[in-house]
């Protein structure tokens, strides 16, 4: 499904990544582990098409992403949840869940997302769906990414750090999220 080979990426002059490869069957979940500044986000990034990689091969499904935007790579039903979240915090819930819909691209055996679905799967998300974003715990905040991005049917989901800065008890819950949306 997802063929990374030999990546370098750069931030200015830094040379973050160092030739990187990682590949991906359809079904598997990879985890990238490391401690801090050794390049998982930016091999997240540079996947997403935001860090542009400056030599080396991305291929999703045969097709290179190398040198296409993020906008593109997502139209390729590729997800990103990124660290940071991005949830638009002056729109409620269901208004964020509106904004990720996209066409599924997955087979005809997989239903797609759709905001009933996503509510089934997150029943916290619909108690809170007339809630402004900048209301939310941290924890509702991450499953609102998270289920913003499914809004998008991705056949590919890249989730950037999903448990920082979460208390431990909500980290058990986004783990099981995670692992239920697999």
């Amino acid at each position: 499904m997802l063929e990374v080979r030999d990546i370098h990426s750069y931030y200015g002059k830094s040379h973050v990544l160092h030739a990187v490869s990682l590949s991906l069957k359809e079904g598997e979940l990879v985890c990238l582990l490391g401690r801090n500044g050794v390049g998982k986000s930016t091999t997240l990034r540079s996947i997403m098409g935001l860090v542009r990689a400056s030599e080396g091969s991305i291929r999703f499904r045969g097709e290179e992403l190398v040198g296409k935007q993020p906008f593109q790579i997502a139209r390729l039903a590729v997800g990103y949840v990124p660290e940071d979240r991005r949830i638009f915090k002056s729109l409620t819930v269901h208004e964020n869940l509106s904004i990720g819909i996209k066409k599924s691209h997955s087979s005809a055996r997989q239903a797609p997302w759709t905001i009933e679905r996503i509510y089934e799967h997150f029943p916290a998300l619909k108690k809170r769906q007339n809630n402004k974003g900048a209301h939310l715990s941290g924890g509702e905040q991450q499953m609102l990414t998270v289920a913003r991005t499914l809004m998008g049917n991705p056949e590919l989901m890249l989730v950037d750090e999903p448990t920082e800065g979460l208390a431990p008890l909500i980290v058990k819950d986004v783990l099981e999220m995670l692992a239920a949306v697999r």
